[in-house]
C-alpha cells in the first residue's frame, strides 16, 4: 500500500470529478486532504476530497516546491505515460 503523503498522484473515484488526476497539496483531518490539479482547482483553491475515494498512485511530486505550473506538468506528464500504447495514442502499433 502507497503512504497518502503531499505531492502523491491521486485519481478521484467517487463524485462528478471521477477518473480525474490531483495532486495531494495538505490533510484537513484523519479523512480528508487538499488536492489540486493546477488547472480548475488550483493550489488558492483546493478541493477536499475523502480519502475514501481516492486511488493513490506510486508517483510523487517529493520535495519540489508545490505551484499550479509544476502540478499541471506533472499531471500532464504522468497521464500521457499511462495511455501510451492505447488505440489513438502516438506509441499505438509500434513496436
Amino acid at each position: 500500500m502507497v503512504l497518502l503523503e503531499v505531492g502523491r498522484l491521486v485519481t478521484s473515484k467517487m463524485g462528478r470529478d471521477s477518473g480525474k488526476k490531483y495532486v495531494v497539496i495538505g490533510f484537513y483531518d484523519d479523512s480528508h486532504v487538499q488536492v489540486a490539479d493546477g488547472f480548475v482547482r488550483k493550489i488558492n483553491r483546493p478541493k477536499r476530497k475523502n480519502i475514501k475515494h481516492l486511488v493513490v498512485h506510486q508517483e510523487s511530486l517529493g520535495e519540489e516546491t508545490l505551484d499550479d505550473r509544476t502540478i499541471r506538468k506533472f499531471i500532464e506528464r504522468h497521464s500521457n505515460e499511462e495511455n501510451a500504447g492505447e488505440e489513438g495514442s502516438e506509441g499505438y502499433g509500434q513496436g
